[in-house]
């Protein structure tokens, strides 16, 4: 059976969001696929290579079969990965290969499992892999939608573009969260207020977009939150020289942009008037309401 579950961006509230402050963030329409057959040994086949179980090439499909071999005991399958997410990027990849695995697992053994039940083992699977982790990703992953997170409020939301520029540098999310931890550690004080100020900005961007349900987004009011986030995560360590490249690019064509996800690399978003941007690796997607699915 093949599944596929979608990328999430978050366009406001990274690495507060770890602190149980609010996040918004969003599915998009960039998908993973997992094609599961049933097989008397386990290979994994992706563009990380082929190998059978492989905790250190493949963790995430292989902690996603060994637990779901717990709920439904299995003794091989064929797992072929294809996917139009950048991987490493701040785009949740790895919860969309975790989750998409998990549903086509179900559907070819007949596990009975809820999207609930596959957002539960996909969350273990995060903390099985990364050590911590909101769980934001496999959240979204697995129910799509826009999302205020942690509540978990599904927002309605009026289409519109987001345009994604990707650095081509590595985001591990598990060391950027661990940088952060420590700087939060030894600056408490100025940490937590910096946070603080997230919060208040995902709020205010939750508000702006509830307003403009029934007519265009306020693109300049997003702007100015984007522009206003980004500063933050970048006095908090988490941007780089690349991203504050393509942020200052766009800025000189009156566009306001972030990073997304840990930082340290990955994507940089953007919204408002991006139809005519040509950056190198850039490309526009849009909010995408479902989550994983079967595909055949």
């Amino acid at each position: 059976m093949k599944a596929s579950a979608p990328a999430k961006i978050i366009l406001f509230g990274e690495h507060a969001v770890v602190y149980k402050k609010h996040a918004l963030v969003t599915a998009v329409n960039l998908r993973c696929y997992a094609d599961v057959r049933k097989s008397s040994n386990f290979k994994i086949i992706s563009p990380l290579g082929t190998t059978s179980l492989d905790f250190e090439v493949h963790p995430w499909i292989s902690f996603a079969i060994k637990n779901f071999s717990k709920i439904k005991p299995i003794e091989g399958a064929e797992v072929k990965i294809e996917s139009e997410i950048p991987i490493a990027s701040g785009l949740g990849s790895s919860a969309a290969v975790t989750v998409s695995v998990l549903k086509a697992l179900d559907a070819e053994f007949e596990a009975g499992l809820t999207n609930d039940d596959i957002y539960e083992i996909a969350r273990q699977v995060e903390i099985d892999v990364q050590g911590m982790g909101s769980g934001t990703d496999p959240f979204i992953s697995t129910l799509g939608g826009m999302w205020l997170v942690p509540k978990r409020e599904r927002l309605k939301f009026k289409d519109f573009d987001i345009l994604v520029v990707d650095t081509k540098e590595k985001s591990i999310t598990s060391e950027m969260v661990r940088k952060v931890a420590e700087l939060r550690d030894k600056y408490p004080d100025i940490i937590n207020p910096i946070f603080d100020a997230i919060d208040g900005i995902t709020l205010k961007a939750v508000k702006v977009l509830k307003s403009e349900i029934d007519k265009e987004v306020n693109k300049n009011e997003l702007s100015e939150l984007i522009f206003l986030n980004q500063c933050l995560l970048k006095a908090i360590g988490v941007s780089s020289i690349k991203i504050d490249e393509i942020v200052e690019k766009l800025k000189e064509k009156g566009i306001a942009a972030k990073l997304t996800g840990a930082g340290g690399g990955g994507c940089v978003i953007a919204i408002g008037n991006i139809q005519n941007v040509d950056l190198e690796n850039s490309f526009i997607v849009k909010p995408e309401k479902e989550g994983v699915r079967i595909e055949q």
